[in-house]
């Protein structure tokens, strides 16, 4: 490394520790606020499932593992050999 190449606040390791556990603060806060609705409030989806604990967080999570999941099978039809352009 060079003396004069430019320091990122997330080359520090303890920076990047900072920000996993900001993260692990929202997901807890943002489960006690789930929580409270669940218990205290009156959710008013259009069906029945919507009303379940955490259903927008499972739902959330599926389509990410469907999305991530069909570009896997779907690089097998666009990808090309290492040497086309050449």
């Amino acid at each position: 490394m060079k003396p004069n190449d430019k320091k990122y606040w997330l080359d520090k390791s303890s920076n990047v520790n900072k920000l996993v556990y900001l993260l692990y603060a929202a997901c807890a806060a943002l489960l006690i606020v789930e929580s409270y609705y669940f218990i205290f409030g009156h959710k008013h989806g259009h069906f029945e499932f919507e009303q379940w604990f955490g259903f927008y967080a499972w739902f959330g999570f599926i389509a990410y593992i469907s999305i991530v999941m069909s570009a896997k099978l779907f690089r097998r039809f666009i990808k090309r050999k290492e040497n086309y352009y050449d």
